[in-house]
């Protein structure tokens, strides 16, 4: 009997060193499984921007602030030892070609998560992808209601609905600069981004019972809006709201400025670019714009420029606008979600940490950023800024406010 003991005894150490072995590699095996697009080193993101076409000002900015904040991060040793990688799609401002892209990065590129995603009715159209494939996605450069109506649960958008650009301004207007008595107008595009700032001026027209004389669509891609101004100026309308973007608002300033319009004005977001703001200069307007990001002559904007000149190419800091803000908070937010989930980190855990989010700071760039409500919705405060065309400039006429 102690024969066989004394001779079982190696026998009964090795099973179970080899036991402890294998339950001790399955257990390494385990914490290193990992969600597609996820490595022990790197976790691959993705992003569709239009960086050519007529939105190519919006899309390589968004791009460039994405690329500055996982700079940023990386610099700082990444997440959890982990470093951010990411793939950038151009769609052209075309909604056909955002969905290849998108499913290219999904199926092809295998990107753990979205963090860039073009225009307003582009990631509508992407969006039976992005639910097919429950990969994590934040929306910051479009913000549309039809985006979160109804909740998806892997979607999440930074930003009011466009409705609040059409309502800030006339608002001011009415409470601030003495307008109640002016006969107001809009131009707005003809389709669900135009109608939303529709929307918002006519809530502020009623609840202000304000004198809306002229309410104007437009085709996509219009260039000339002679006809347009022409009937302003017939109906007499000296405070204006141009739902339009940057080079649209330029040509009809200057065509307001050709008829001798003495007029206020406003515009939504895209009015604050710097390109814009020098295209329109030229008029002599020193139009509103309201805007859930800091500008560039902020604080937290020029932290941000300087940031960018230590991390950026000389062609992505070109391209610094207030979408590059928007890309970095959008990617800053990402990259929250992906560092509460620790060292496993997979789609699932990033959901269901971003949908816990609340009053994530980020410097003075906007407001905290909070999806823990029904939509998945950060509903940002805004800010009123006014250009300065002799300056080419913006300043802010309010800190940011929640409506």
């Amino acid at each position: 009997m102690s024969t066989r003991h004394m001779t079982g005894m190696p026998a009964t150490r090795t099973l179970r060193r080899t036991l402890g072995a294998l339950a001790a590699s399955g257990a390494a095996s385990f914490a290193l499984a990992q969600d597609v697009g996820v490595t022990a080193t790197e976790i691959l993101l993705g992003e569709v921007q239009p960086m050519s076409g007529p939105a190519s000002l919006i899309g390589k900015a968004g791009a460039a602030g994405s690329k500055l904040a996982i700079a940023e991060i990386n610099a700082a040793g990444g997440i959890n030892g982990r470093k951010l990688r990411a793939v950038y799609e151009d769609d052209g401002y075309v909604p056909a070609r955002s969905v290849s892209a998108v499913k290219k990065l999904i199926d092809s590129d295998k990107v753990f998560g979205l963090t860039g995603t073009t225009g307003s009715s582009h990631m509508v159209a992407m969006l039976p992808a992005i639910e097919e494939a429950k990969i994590p996605t934040i929306v910051h450069m479009a913000p549309n209601p039809a985006v979160v109506t109804p909740r998806r649960p892997n979607v999440f958008m930074i930003g009011p609905d466009y409705d609040y650009a059409g309502y800030v301004p006339i608002r001011y207007m009415a409470e601030k600069m003495n307008k109640k008595g002016a006969k107001f107008g809009i131009l707005y595009q003809d389709d669900d981004f135009g109608k939303a700032l529709l929307s918002g001026y006519q809530k502020a027209v009623k609840e202000y019972g304000l004198s809306s004389v002229a309410e104007i669509s437009f085709k996509r891609g219009a260039k000339d809006f002679s006809a347009e101004v022409l009937t302003l100026k017939e109906k007499g309308v000296n405070a204006i709201y141009l739902g339009t973007l940057t080079t649209e608002s330029a040509s009809i300033m200057s065509e307001l400025r050709r008829l001798d319009m003495d007029a206020t004005l406003a515009t939504l977001w895209a009015g604050q670019l710097p390109a814009a703001v020098k295209l329109a200069a030229p008029s002599g307007y020193q139009y509103l714009i309201p805007d859930y990001y800091a500008s560039n002559y902020d604080p937290a904007g020029v932290a941000l420029m300087a940031s960018a000149k230590k991390y950026l190419s000389a062609d992505d800091y070109a391209n610094f606008n207030r979408y590059t803000v928007s890309g970095y908070v959008g990617t800053m937010v990402f990259a929250e979600g992906v560092r509460r989930c620790g060292a496993n980190v997979t789609r699932a855990c990033v959901i269901a940490q971003l949908d816990k989010l609340k009053d994530y700071k980020v410097g003075g760039l906007s407001g905290p950023v909070s999806f823990d409500n029904p939509k998945g919705q950060a509903v940002m405060p805004i800010k009123l800024f006014q250009t300065d065309p002799q300056s080419g400039t913006v300043k802010s006429l309010t800190d940011f406010i929640a409506y």
